[in-house]
């Protein structure tokens, strides 16, 4: 199921995501809509219910990996956008505790000028008064040298401890100032911390809403599966009914076949004769149409059910009313409508060797027609079982299918 690749999941993913980012060359499209022909070819036998089935199913398988990865990416930077969060969150708070701590400091800063200021306002008004020259005057009017030596070194202190008090009182303040700046920087980085903080946690919330929006999609992608499953597996013997039935029609086309060459045999020439050997590429058939070759002849699993069926020819894709020519010159043995090979026509070339073109939307030749070799005989359309406009073509060998492939150019280009 994963055949239809990347590319349709990178489309698909493109629209869910509303992004143009996967740059998809025209080249890769092409190879999108390569790769659904082929699906459809591996489904042209099954009904429609299980096409569309099958459809969803590629679709969905290629999908999933590419949608489980968005949840996975989702998830992930839900996980980092939460641990940014949890970090600018311990940071703010760290912020907030240097600010509280650094206005404590100021607090106290300020408390201790004031405490300074007081305790020495006096000694400032004693001074301010002329005490000290008082108390001079006291001292040398005393009349003792003991009293006077007292009463200056006395002196001494109370000048020593007012410029003390004044040292003290400016580095207070100069403390002080020093803390407020503090306070106002450590202010400013917890409001940038708290705004980071906010913004992380924005983003956090953001990222957990795309996860979920992913999931979402991946569950839906899984329902969806899940029913073209089951519509698919309720249609398993309807589908196996209509491929026998499809081989049975082959088997009756390869009968009569063999009869149309009996009677070749019989009455003579087909007409001109095949010019193709029969095995090696480039033997002699030209490509019966302008298209691209979709589907190959052989044995293939059944996208579904798993089951091996026969793709009995080579399918080429090209639009509808497109001109279907004759691989080679011959006799038409049949022209009309085949069951499964919806509109058909085959032409002998003689020596058992026939071809046979199915799904036409309009047949040009009648039965016993001669015709030229890359004659104009029909017209591409997709009756029958055909999932979308193609020719299927076959080479039969006494009426048994084989690989067309052994008797075209190896370019299968016209």
């Amino acid at each position: 199921m994963r055949r239809i690749g990347w590319l349709l999941a990178a489309l698909l993913l493109a629209g869910t995501a509303s992004s143009p980012a996967f740059g998809v060359s025209q080249s890769e499209l092409d190879a999108v809509d390569r790769d659904k022909a082929r699906m459809a070819a591996e489904l042209e036998d099954a009904s429609d219910e299980v096409r569309a089935a099958g459809q969803v199913l590629a679709e969905t398988e290629a999908e999933l990996p590419g949608a489980e990865h968005e949840v996975d990416v989702a998830q992930g930077r839900v996980a980092a956008a939460e641990a940014e969060a949890a970090q600018a969150e311990r940071e703010a708070e760290a912020a907030r505790e240097a600010l509280e701590a650094a206005e404590a400091e100021y607090e106290a800063a300020a408390a201790a000028v004031e405490e300074v200021r007081e305790a020495r306002a006096s000694m400032f008004t004693a001074t301010a008064r002329g005490v000290e020259l008082l108390t001079v005057d006291a001292i040398l009017a005393s009349g003792e040298p003991q009293k006077a030596v007292d009463g200056m070194t006395y002196l001494e202190f109370m000048m020593e401890g007012k410029n003390l008090a004044v040292e003290e009182v400016t580095l207070a303040r100069r403390e002080a100032a020093n803390t407020e700046n503090t306070a106002a920087v450590a202010e400013a980085e917890a409001a940038a911390a708290e705004a980071e903080a906010a913004e992380a946690l924005a983003a956090s919330q953001t990222r957990y809403a795309e996860a979920q929006a992913a999931r979402l999609a991946v569950e839906a992608l899984v329902e969806d599966r899940t029913a073209a499953l089951a519509v698919a597996e309720g249609a398993r013997d309807q589908a196996q009914s209509e491929y026998d039935d499809l081989e049975a029609e082959s088997e009756r086309l390869a009968d009569a076949l063999r009869e149309a060459e009996d009677d070749d045999d019989d009455g003579g020439s087909s007409g001109g004769g095949s010019s193709s050997g029969g095995g090696s590429s480039g033997s002699g058939f030209v490509v019966p149409v302008d298209g691209w070759k979709s589907s190959d002849f052989g044995w293939r699993r059944h996208p579904i059910y798993g089951t091996s069926r026969l793709h009995g020819g080579t399918d080429f894709a090209a639009g509808t009313g497109a001109t279907i020519h004759a691989a080679d010159s011959g006799r038409v043995v049949y022209a009309g409508w085949s069951s499964g090979y919806g509109q058909l026509t085959c032409i002998s070339h003689g020596g058992g060797l026939s071809t046979c073109y199915a799904h036409q939307s309009a047949i040009w030749v009648s039965d016993g027609e001669y015709v030229d070799r890359d004659e104009g005989i029909g017209a591409v359309g997709s009756t029958g079982d055909s999932t979308g406009p193609h020719l299927h073509f076959e080479v039969r060998v006494d009426g048994e299918r084989v690989n067309p492939v052994g008797y075209l150019p190896s370019c299968l280009c016209r």
